[in-house]
């Protein structure tokens, strides 16, 4: 026997929508008061524009020439200067990795033997890389330390502290 439909009753539909629940909020323009992104864009709307534009810190190109038997690179000083670090350094390392001499005369390295200024770009970019660099947070606010017989890369603005191979 087939079962017999129910009658239908109309349902009294509500007057009135229920309310969502309420938090008490802290900030009106947004339901979120603690959203990821919008504290992110309120955070890069307060930071100046020319921190996007420029890095922080840029690697100084070789300006060479070379002068009979021997290369000189005439910004030498501005170079140290900008890596922070002792023009002697420098010079035994790059000395030792051309296979040459080298020496310094005023603001200008000279080394014997005729070499290109990529190869010279090349060679302080490792140099950077290697003793200048921090490691762990990249940046090149470091300090070359001797401790006891090591030579230790002190980052200042990470705190690490790395060993370095000496020269």
């Amino acid at each position: 026997m087939p079962a017999k439909p129910k009658p239908s009753t109309p349902k009294a539909k509500p007057t009135s929508k229920p309310k969502p629940a309420t938090t008490k909020s802290t900030s009106s323009k947004t339901t979120k008061p603690f959203d990821y992104q919008v504290l992110l864009q309120r955070a890069r709307s307060q930071v100046p524009p020319e921190a996007y534009e420029r890095p922080r810190f840029t690697i100084p190109k070789v300006s060479a020439f070379i002068q009979g038997p021997r290369t000189v690179i005439r910004n030498f000083k501005e170079i140290t200067d900008t890596l922070r670090r002792d023009p002697r350094h420098l010079i035994r390392f790059l000395a030792r990795e051309l296979a040459t001499a080298g020496e310094m005369r005023g603001r200008q390295a000279i080394f014997n033997g005729r070499f290109n200024t990529r190869a010279l770009d090349e060679l302080v970019e490792r140099y950077t890389k290697e003793y200048v660099l921090c490691p762990i947070c990249n940046g090149p606010d470091t300090d070359m330390k001797r401790e006891e017989r090591l030579l230790v890369l002190v980052c200042s603005g990470c705190g690490g502290r790395t060993p370095l191979r000496s020269i």
